[in-house]
């Protein structure tokens, strides 16, 4: 069990902005929710996309039930929802964020999309520990992540992420601390998001759709080499864009949002005349 409810607050609920026949469809990454998403969809709904952020299952307020989830699970819900879209809407853009992405990419292997915008597109940690994963979850179910990563809970930063994912907590209290620090997350969600990144892996040299990139020069969770590496393997058109900026490229109070909206603005617009 969670020591908090995170994400109760409204803005983490499934989006849906009503527009023209243009539609999009936004995946969130992991831990996330719809709201990291939310400022690209208004993007898109500013240009007359019908914009519709979903939350994978576990997700959100959900979140208790995530370890009972699969890559999978995720998987089939973004398929469910491109094809509700795909029965009124054309053309159809698909987005999505880190592990997101990776989803995204292995939707559009299998579905018919128009286009196809990826944040920081998700595929493996490095290292000898991840490809391990499959087994360690066998001999060791559960982990205290907190306790590996010791955290230094006056770098503002860490603040910052923390209380996004626990909003109204009190992050200076000696107890509320050590029950952080103690929370167990099971070994075989971190497998799941592991297959994931392999799924969204395998599906690039299956991608029929325009693609747009875009990347954080600073990104400390989705190897900028690894992204730069798999660019020869889309067998389509691929515009890419590095940013001055980390994992957050998505979030409108970040320095890089304004030069990423026109990204995403341009490539939606060609989209639209096509």
């Amino acid at each position: 069990m969670l020591p908090f409810k995170p994400f109760l607050a409204p803005e983490h609920e499934p989006f849906h902005f009503e527009g023209g026949q243009p539609a999009a469809l936004l995946v969130h990454g992991f831990p996330g929710t719809s709201l990291e998403m939310r400022a690209t969809g208004e993007t898109l709904h500013e240009l007359g996309f019908t914009a519709k952020g979903i939350l994978l299952p576990g997700f959100g307020s959900e979140i208790e039930s995530l370890p009972k989830k699969t890559a999978q699970d995720w998987l089939d819900a973004v398929l469910s929802a491109l094809e509700e879209l795909r029965r009124n809407h054309s053309p159809l853009l698909l987005v999505g964020n880190s592990m997101g992405s990776a989803l995204s990419l292995a939707a559009a292997a299998q579905a018919k999309i128009d286009g196809l915008i990826i944040y920081a597109p998700f595929w493996k940690i490095p290292g000898p520990l991840w490809a391990s994963l499959p087994v360690i979850r066998r001999v060791l179910p559960q982990v205290k992540p907190m306790r590996i990563m010791k955290p230094d809970f006056n770098n503002s930063q860490f603040r910052q992420g923390l209380a996004d994912f626990l909003p109204g907590i009190n992050i200076d209290d000696p107890a509320i601390r050590e029950q952080i620090l103690d929370f167990n997350v099971p070994i075989g969600l971190f497998d799941e998001i592991r297959k994931a990144g392999q799924m969204g892996y395998q599906a690039i040299p299956h991608q029929a759709a325009p693609t747009l990139i875009l990347q954080g020069r600073a990104d400390n969770l989705v190897d900028l080499k690894f992204t730069r590496a798999n660019l020869k393997r889309y067998p389509v058109q691929v515009t890419y864009a590095e940013f001055d900026g980390g994992h957050d490229l998505y979030d409108p109070s970040r320095p890089a949002w304004g030069k990423v909206k026109e990204q995403v603005t341009l490539f939606a617009k060609h989209l639209l005349q096509n």
